[in-house]
Formats: structure tokens, C-alpha cells, sequence
């Protein structure tokens, strides 16, 4: 079986196939991929489904309850009964009441007329139902940003991938012109060993970004739900500037955001549970209705024979009166913490507000970083081209053109280090104002 197996991949290699293909997938379809995909999903369909059901509980105390009941008894040895001597007996008279054999049947229904605590319940039912939607939205947009942010992750490393390959490119060529320079004795070997040490350096540096653009990969389909044997690239942006580019919002509402919405949800959902603690206080009111039928007899192959029914309606009112503090403990504990609800959801708002305006500033202050730095790395390519060409036409030290060489790798890491600044403080930006998916559209 083995045997066949690479047999068949060797023809799929001959006819021109690649046997571990890998799939382009661009920041939109990881997204999609990992709303569709990721198991976190499940359970938040099933908090949803669980309130449903939680709904209809709380219904069902409201409609009727209809039970049946069947017993048998053996009385082994019956109840005595003594009526005293005078007035039917100068002496008292000892008497056993029933049958050995009694067996009896009984439907019943129970219906609640008037219980306040119930109808609260029913009524709470509603935002209960809403908070978990609301909760399965803010999973979603977690899944949007864990995956955004782990695809920016990606992207950096691809985008520190090419400029590594353009200075390994770089520093090979100048290698060769070192090397038959040096043959014909023109420079020292210093100069020769110098390059070559940071060409050494170079190649290092990207052995480590393969790796970590493997672990990023792997963080990438780890966010999205994905099998961590699958095999992807990413699709990189055609212009990275354009992440800078954000409309000013003046409509930033925090009411707007799921945050806040599901703080304020908790709130409503402790106001009907101190609702339902005053409701202990009131009277319930409820009717049922009985039929049953009873067979009495000594013998027991006629204890099933001889029937006889009864039916009953009746009307119950339970009033509470007094239950030791217990009710009134509870009402307290409910209200207190009905306070601190309220309490959190102005916590919540004052700190919503705070991350809009900073993830706001950080956005502004890294578009102006990256507008700097990209114009600092466009002068120092300039320089170190201008350096290179005086080396090459022997005007210039190796020296010199290693310093250029070196502000144009800081230039390039700064650009690097701003370009992340962008695209994760957009990412919070847009976090911050509750918009992730509208922003993922856009890709």
C-alpha cells in the first residue's frame, strides 16, 4: 500500500503536479474561514439554544401541570380504633376501620392563576435571550481581530522577508567585486572579510524570519480554526500605506458598542431579579382539579373489582408571612448587587470611551511615524546607492559605504516597526469603535 502510494505521488510529480500545493488565501477569506470554522462557534450556538430552552422553562410554570398518581397498599395489620365505654358499651369497644387491600388512582391538574414571580421570570426571558446573541457577536468580533492581527503578524515577516533578500542580493554582488578586487590586491582582506561577515549576518537573520514566519503561520491557523497541517500563504496588500488612511468619526456612541451592550443586558437582568425577590413577598393564587377511583377489598384477587371514584376542585392562596429573614436577605443581596451592575456599566463606558480616544492618537501618531520613516528610508537608498556607486569607481572607503549601509538598514527596520504601529493601531482603532467587521469588508 505504501508502495502505491509513492508510486502515485511520483507520477503526480512527472506529469508536472505539485503534491503539497499551497493555498493562497487572502485576509478576507481567513476571516470568512474562521467565522465558518472555529469550534469557539459551537458553543456560543449553544449558549443560544440554552436560553431558548431557559425561555421556556420559565413558560411552563404558567401552563398547566397535569400528574397522575397510582398506590397499592397491604395493610399487614390495620389501624385499632377505641371508642370509650358509657355510652354505646359499659365497656370500650375496639374496632379496625378499611380493608387489607386498598388501591387508588388519581389525575390531577394545577394551574397558577397569580404568581408575580413568575410572570418576572417570563419577562426576563427576552433580554436573557438577547445576551447571548449579543455574547455570540462579541465572539465573532474577537475571532475578526485575533485573526486580523495574527495575519498583520504574517504580513510583517514577508514584508522583512523581501528586504533581507534585497540586502542578501546586495551584499552577494558586492562580494564578487570585493573578491577579484582582492585577487588582484586593490583592497585588503579586512575589507573582503568585513562583507562577508555581514553577508554571514544576513543569512542568518533570515533563517531566523523563516522561522518565526512559520509560527506566525501557524498562530494564523491556529485563529482562524484551521488544521495545523494545512499549508497556506498569505495574499500580501498591493499598498500597505492605504491601512493609514481612516476617516475622522465624530458619531462614536458607546451605547453602540457590544461591550457596553452586554453590560447594560446584565444590568436589566439584575433589575428583574430584584423584581422577582419583591415578588416573594405577595401572595400566589392557584386552582386544581382531582378525579380518582379507589378499589377496597380484603381479598386480593378482588382488590382491582371494586371501584369507586371521587373527584375535587379546589382554589389555593399561599401567603407568605414570615420566613426568618431568608426573603428579605435575598431582596438585599439582589439589590446590592443590581447597584454594582450599574456600577460596572459606568466603569465599562468611561473606560469604551478611553480606548477610542487613544487607539484615535496612537492611529494619528503612527500615520505620521510612517510617512516619516518612509521618506527617511527613500534618502537612505538614495545615499547608499550614491555610496556604492563612489565605492565601486574606487572614490569612496569601504567604510564609508558600510555606514550608508547601515543607516539604510536602520531606515529599513524603523519603516518595518512603523508599518507594524499602523496596522495594529488601526486593528484597535477600529476595535475600539465596534466596527471590525465593517473594516474586514473593505479587504
Amino acid at each position: 500500500m505504501k508502495k502505491n502510494k509513492i508510486f502515485f505521488y511520483l507520477i503526480l510529480f512527472v506529469l508536472g503536479y505539485d503534491v503539497h500545493a499551497q493555498k493562497n488565501i487572502s485576509l478576507k477569506e481567513c476571516v470568512d474561514f474562521a467565522l465558518k470554522n472555529h469550534v469557539s462557534n459551537t458553543v456560543y450556538e449553544n449558549e443560544i439554544a440554552l436560553a431558548k430552552q431557559k425561555s421556556t422553562e420559565a413558560l411552563a410554570g404558567y401552563l398547566p401541570q397535569v400528574s397522575t398518581n397510582i398506590t397499592f397498599d397491604d395493610n399487614l395489620k390495620r389501624q385499632v380504633s377505641i371508642i370509650p365505654a358509657g355510652a354505646f358499651s359499659p365497656t370500650e369497644i375496639r374496632l379496625q376501620f378499611g380493608t387489607q387491600y386498598n388501591t387508588t388512582g388519581t389525575a390531577q391538574l394545577d394551574q397558577v392563576l397569580y404568581d408575580k414571580s413568575m410572570l418576572v421570570g417570563i419577562k426576563a426571558a427576552e433580554p436573557n435571550n438577547q445576551l447571548s446573541i449579543l455574547k455570540k457577536e462579541q465572539n465573532q468580533d474577537n475571532i475578526i481581530y485575533n485573526t486580523v492581527s495574527a495575519y498583520f503578524q504574517v504580513l510583517v515577516y514577508l514584508e522583512q522577508e523581501k528586504i533581507t533578500l534585497e540586502n542578501e542580493k546586495k551584499y552577494r554582488e558586492l562580494l564578487d567585486i570585493l573578491k577579484l578586487r582582492l585577487e588582484k590586491g586593490v583592497i585588503k582582506k579586512t575589507d573582503y572579510d568585513r562583507t562577508k561577515s555581514s553577508l554571514n549576518n544576513i543569512v542568518s537573520q533570515k533563517s531566523i524570519l523563516e522561522m518565526n514566519k512559520q509560527v506566525a503561520l501557524n498562530k494564523l491557523k491556529h485563529a482562524m480554526g484551521m488544521s495545523l497541517d494545512e499549508e497556506i500563504n498569505v495574499i500580501e496588500f498591493s499598498n500597505y500605506e492605504s491601512l493609514a488612511l481612516v476617516e475622522k468619526d465624530n458619531n462614536f456612541q458607546v451605547s453602540n458598542l457590544l461591550d457596553y451592550r452586554i453590560q447594560n443586558n446584565n444590568a436589566l437582568l439584575q433589575e428583574f431579579d430584584v423584581k422577582r425577590k419583591q415578588a416573594a413577598f405577595l401572595p400566589t393564587v392557584s386552582m386544581y382539579a382531582r378525579y380518582g377511583a379507589t378499589s377496597l377489598n380484603n381479598e386480593f384477587a378482588k382488590s382491582f373489582s371494586n371501584w369507586f371514584d371521587f373527584s375535587t376542585v379546589g382554589l389555593k392562596v399561599s401567603v407568605p408571612i414570615f420566613s426568618g429573614y431568608r426573603k428579605l436577605s435575598q431582596l438585599k443581596q439582589a439589590e446590592i448587587s443590581l447597584l454594582n451592575a450599574k456600577a460596572n456599566m459606568q466603569i465599562s463606558a468611561n473606560n469604551l470611551q478611553l480606548s477610542f480616544k487613544n487607539s484615535n492618537a496612537q492611529l494619528q501618531k503612527s500615520q505620521s511615524d510612517l510617512v516619516i520613516n518612509r521618506e527617511n528610508l527613500y534618502f537612505a537608498k538614495q545615499v547608499f546607492e550614491s555610496s556604492d556607486l563612489e565605492y565601486q569607481k574606487g572614490v569612496s572607503t569601504l567604510s564609508d559605504l558600510l555606514n550608508a549601509d547601515y543607516s539604510y538598514k536602520e531606515a529599513q527596520s524603523n519603516y518595518i516597526t512603523s508599518l507594524i504601529n499602523v496596522m495594529s493601531s488601526r486593528l484597535e482603532y477600529e476595535k475600539s469603535k465596534g466596527n471590525l467587521k465593517s473594516y474586514i469588508n473593505q479587504f
